[in-house]
């Protein structure tokens, strides 16, 4: 298994864990975590509009050093959200 097909499947399937844990009692949480939590959804849904967009696109227009779709499809299920959660954070510090 390579590490962007790791990602891929940590995103898909350990990042909705998460969020369903994290969600849990959301309204008893400080600020921070509400902020945290919603950073990661919004993220987690940008990712999975993107990723499926960078699949979409045929095999054909594959390269060896075709970066940005492997970020894409594979890598963005991942950092997305944790880039989100990290920026709700931030905002739920005000």
């Amino acid at each position: 298994m390579t590490p962007g097909l790791i990602a891929l499947l940590a995103g898909i399937f350990v990042v909705p864990l998460l969020l369903l844990w994290t969600g849990h009692r959301l309204r008893r949480r400080p600020p921070r975590w509400r902020g945290s939590f919603w950073g990661a959804v919004a993220g987690h849904v940008v990712a999975i509009i993107v990723g499926s967009l960078a699949g979409m696109i045929p095999p054909e227009e594959w390269g060896a050093g075709d970066v940005w779709r492997g970020f894409l499809g594979l890598w963005s299920f991942l950092v997305f959200p944790v880039l989100g959660a990290f920026f709700g954070w931030l905002r739920g510090a005000r």
